[in-house]
């Protein structure tokens, strides 16, 4: 698997360094969740601390699996390289070469990641918290939201 962005420089250490750091570009703050074929965490941008990201890191025994998981590891990356739209989470970095620096400077390498734009809540967490609260006009935008964004992700041919 090829990185979709530049390779990352060495990370300096720090006694500091309270988070683990990945990829020398992102400080891992927190997990988000886990499922059968991954962890994804909430990381924070280095060079720009407001830009927070959500990085997936396949775990090691499911790619070892089957030639399948490889497989469908590069189907994912191969339909987010094609979605770019406002209303679908976009793919900002991916490869095989992922780096995690620990604070206690204990290095776990050659990780498989896909690293996204990180959003709060989403449109259907939004939608149910302000179901009391919206209008109609207010349900017709979130609602048109949500379709034109099932529909250009038919128009490629993906189904969610």
């Amino acid at each position: 698997m090829e990185a979709h962005s530049h390779r990352s420089h060495s990370v300096s250490q720090h006694s500091t360094q309270q988070h683990p750091i990945f990829n020398s570009k992102y400080e891992i703050i927190r997990s988000l969740g886990e499922g059968n074929t991954s962890k994804v965490y909430l990381g924070r941008s280095i060079a720009d601390p407001s830009q927070t990201v959500a990085i997936k890191i396949l775990k090691e025994e499911f790619l070892r699996r089957d030639n399948d998981s490889i497989v469908s590891v590069h189907n994912e990356i191969t339909i987010l390289k094609n979605l770019e739209h406002p209303g679908i989470i976009r793919m900002l970095d991916f490869g095989d070469a992922g780096q995690v620096v620990k604070p206690s400077t204990r290095v776990i390498p050659n990780l498989v990641y896909i690293v996204m734009e990180s959003v709060q809540g989403g449109l259907l967490f939004d939608m149910c918290q302000l179901m009391g609260a919206m209008g109609e006009d207010a349900g017709r935008f979130f609602a048109h939201q949500m379709l034109d964004s099932l529909e250009f992700m038919h128009s490629r041919r993906v189904v969610h």
